[in-house]
């Protein structure tokens, strides 16, 4: 009896089971690996601070951050993020490779004073209807808010790589500024549902573009307390809803502190400020709180980019202990007469007697300067209880302080000692513009 030969199609079936078997085999070192470290990744925890001026990767490495989040972020994952300003193409190439290669949802919101060609290639690629799962819109004015800004930086991943519910923000926006000129930082937070869904939701109330029911928000997450702003305006705001001295956050922040009795080495509560722009009534009521705190035996430092007269008034008005220590982080280095390299955070540290509690560590960070728009724009503060975070909080504000700052009313121009420290060099050159938030 005469065997038949197999059909052609099971030939083909065992050739390619075949084919399949060798790939697999050839592939641990390459695809299959890459996948498994893709799934494995995981966003680096806690903060990150950039070295404007020295190239490389200390001076990007907050873009990197993010960039490396986006790369790793799920298959059908979502990303949203929320910016002042944006013009770095790789981060758009890395959100639309995201998108196309595996179908991960990208939505971008931003203030709409500048429309550079990373956002017109956002824009073209995602459209502007918000009611997709991709989107790019830019929002006239405060998203959630009446008039102002939108002024919040913040970025959310559903999904990357092992981690789930991831939370970045500070005061990096999306720009090449932002690296080269400004000293920022970027806080990563990972699996917080709660801290994700307080921000999911104020997201899509910003996708909205119209003031929301309630826009001041403030939410508790473990350690974390999420200050959600604007405060509404008349005609809107009541006698209970309405921004008052007494209500600000950053007020409501020091109204706990406790000068004596902590457990720091001198016996005092510390407290440290690093801030970009510090002005305006608002500025010079937080102002006098700090001197107050100063007066009454707190141990203050304050570090400073732009800071309006009356607020410069306020720190060189002397106590019965002397001057509240303080610094300007803006630098003069083209000799143009404007300040072009400067700090652009929005820090607050505290480490002593606090709310009852003598040995508390709080780290506030986010959007917010010190200035009259921080209660009516979209902005973000967080507070953070953490020794861990406050420890690097701390070392990178005593860097500032020790290499990158000079007394008001000295040099501000500067020559670089190539490993990005600063020291002052020339004539104090005028306020300048770009100090403010570019």
């Amino acid at each position: 009896m005469t065997t038949s030969s197999p059909k052609p199609v099971a030939r083909l079936a065992l050739v390619l089971v075949a084919m399949v078997a060798l790939t697999l085999v050839a592939l641990p070192g390459s695809a299959l690996a890459q996948a498994a470290e893709r799934k494995a990744w995981r966003p680096t925890a806690g903060v990150k601070f950039n070295v404007a001026r020295v190239g490389g990767e200390r001076q990007f490495r907050l873009e990197q951050q993010i960039i490396a989040a986006i790369r790793h972020a799920r298959p059908r994952s979502t990303i949203k993020m929320v910016m002042f300003s944006y013009d770095r193409m790789q981060v758009t190439d890395a959100l639309l490779e995201a998108r196309r290669e595996r179908k991960v949802h990208v939505q971008v919101i931003v203030n709409g004073h500048e429309l550079p060609a990373a956002q017109r290639t956002l824009k073209k690629a995602l459209g502007s209807k918000r009611g997709k799962r991709s989107f790019f819109y830019q929002c006239a004015a405060s998203c959630r808010g009446q008039g102002d800004v939108q002024h919040s930086k913040f970025v959310l991943f559903s999904k990357t790589g092992a981690a789930r519910d991831v939370v970045m923000l500070g005061s990096l926006n999306m720009k090449l500024n932002g690296a080269l000129n400004q000293y920022n930082d970027l806080l990563t937070v990972t699996n917080r549902p709660r801290l994700y869904r307080t921000l999911d939701t104020v997201f899509d109330e910003m996708r909205r573009d119209r003031p929301a029911r309630t826009s001041y928000v403030v939410r508790d997450a473990g350690p974390y307390r999420l200050f959600v702003l604007p405060f509404p305006r008349p005609p809107k705001s009541t006698r209970k809803t309405r921004w008052t001295p007494r209500r600000d956050p950053i007020s409501r922040l020091l109204a706990p502190v406790r000068c004596r009795g902590a457990h720091t080495d001198s016996g005092r509560t510390i407290i440290r400020v690093d801030m970009h722009a510090w002005d305006g009534d608002r500025g010079v009521m937080i102002a006098h709180r700090l001197r107050d705190l100063y007066a009454a035996g707190c141990d203050v430092r304050v570090l400073v980019g732009y800071a309006g007269e009356r607020v410069r008034g306020i720190f060189a008005n002397p106590t019965k202990r002397g001057r509240m220590p303080a610094r300007s982080t803006g630098f003069d280095t083209d000799d143009d007469g404007e300040i072009d390299l400067y700090s652009h955070t929005k820090i607050l540290t505290i480490d002593g007697h606090y709310d009852g509690e003598r040995g508390r560590k709080v780290v506030v960070t986010g959007s917010s300067n010190f200035q009259d728009g921080g209660q009516y724009g979209d902005e973000l503060i967080l507070r953070v209880f953490s020794s861990a975070l406050h420890r690097q909080y701390d070392n990178h504000w005593g860097v500032m302080w020790r290499t990158r700052s000079h007394a008001f009313g000295e040099s501000a121009s500067l020559r670089e000692s190539g490993r990005g420290s600063t020291r002052p060099a020339e004539v104090l050159g005028t306020d300048s513009p770009e100090w403010r938030d570019e």
